[in-house]
């Protein structure tokens, strides 16, 4: 890691930081069928995991997390690299070395890339154990099959923010999970149905007379 040249504000801010972080637990879970026809399964917990174990506790220390994605032509080819920066507010910076792989032809491969980056930059950096295996294995060439992928916090908070703005109580909500989707809690929800919920929430709520 590189440190900005003052670096007194943010060491205090991360060490506060570090004691306040609680691992993620995974939310997703993966099946891989490799090129040679060998299937197995693992856990992770993804970009949007990562981030709901730290923004609180990095909002509170002031702190601010910067990824920049870019492709660089080298000798080695087109390679595509991310950089994860932590930004204090006194100014002073800590960041990664530059993360690098050969950039894939593809543009949604390349997507796949970038965020797998930016998730093992930031766990590196934040200490956080956040899988069992690598879950780059598309770009790879394998067949990845996502299941069970639960929804983050962040996510829930927002089906709930959305229903209640438009005059839906958390008790309409759950009512709704158990007689549209058969289950009990929005984390279960798949992204397809979290989606669709939180349209129909929105849509209700414009349909509904105003004063």
């Amino acid at each position: 890691m590189i440190f900005s040249e003052s670096n007194k504000s943010i060491s205090k801010a991360l060490v506060t930081a570090w004691g306040a972080i609680e691992a993620p637990k995974h939310n997703t879970s993966v099946t891989v069928k490799t090129k040679t026809g060998v299937s197995y399964d693992f856990s992770y917990t993804d970009l949007d995991g990562i981030f709901d174990a730290l923004k609180a506790v990095y909002r509170e220390n002031k702190i601010a997390v910067i990824q920049d994605p870019k492709t660089v032509m080298t000798e080695k080819g087109l390679m595509l690299s991310v950089e994860t920066m932590l930004l204090h507010e006194s100014g002073e910076w800590v960041k990664s070395e530059p993360l690098q792989v050969s950039a894939s032809s593809s543009m949604q491969d390349m997507g796949g890339q970038i965020t797998y980056m930016k998730r093992y930059s930031l766990s590196a950096m934040s200490g956080l154990p956040t899988e069992k295996d690598d879950d780059a294995n598309g770009a790879s060439g394998n067949s990845v099959e996502f299941k069970n992928k639960k929804l983050s916090e962040g996510q829930v908070k927002r089906l709930f923010a959305i229903a209640s703005s438009n005059g839906f109580s958390a008790v309409d909500v759950k009512k709704a999970l158990m007689k549209d989707y058969n289950k009990t809690q929005a984390e279960d929800l798949t992204k397809k149905e979290y989606d669709e919920l939180c349209e129909r929430l929105e849509s209700a709520g414009r349909e509904q007379p105003h004063a």
